[in-house]
């Protein structure tokens, strides 16, 4: 499992910290987490929840990635999480779909327009719903096959090339 972000509170990383916790203490199942993302603010209170000693030995720390080896980490992850509380874009979880990843997100509005249905969107504050999807995109491989091929057709829509013509677009409406 794979979360990415800079560790900060609306990055919202203690929820999956809790709901890896769960996983763990009630399933029979061992993923890794891995947590890649510098350090950020106020962050005390999910530093303290990494260092517990009932996932400690499943989590994995990687602090800031350059992109290669972000993209390797994507391409090799059975479930990207991003529990997020609040984004302006949330590029992440899309990067993640582009490498084949199945993700899981927060139901906030800038993620169901970014992420749509190829994604399963949770409430980012419900530990035991997100530890339910978890555990079910982990043991349903034809699921995360589902979401693998709806997250490929789904970041088609998406290019720099395209924003840079919409932002254009934009400017040239209002200099009118």
């Amino acid at each position: 499992m794979l979360f990415v972000g800079t560790l900060e509170p609306r990055k919202n990383l203690l929820t999956l910290l809790k709901a890896f916790a769960q996983i763990l203490r009630e399933t029979k199942l061992r993923p890794r987490l891995v947590v890649a993302g510098g350090a950020g603010w106020l962050m005390d209170e999910t530093f303290s929840a990494m260092c517990e000693e009932s996932t400690s030995e499943h989590l994995c720390l990687t602090g800031y990635l350059n992109d290669d080896e972000l993209r390797a980490l994507y391409s090799s992850c059975r479930a990207f999480i991003y529990p997020s509380l609040y984004e302006g874009f949330g590029l992440p979880p899309l990067e993640a779909m582009a490498c084949g990843a199945p993700v899981i997100a927060s139901r906030i509005a800038a993620l169901q327009e970014t992420l749509s249905d190829a994604a399963i969107l949770v409430d980012p504050l419900d530990v035991t719903e997100l530890a339910r999807r978890i555990i079910t995109l982990l043991e349903d491989g034809r699921r995360r096959d589902e979401l693998v091929a709806k997250g490929h057709a789904s970041v088609q829509s998406f290019s720099w090339e395209k924003a840079a013509r919409a932002t254009y677009e934009i400017y040239s409406q209002v200099l009118l």
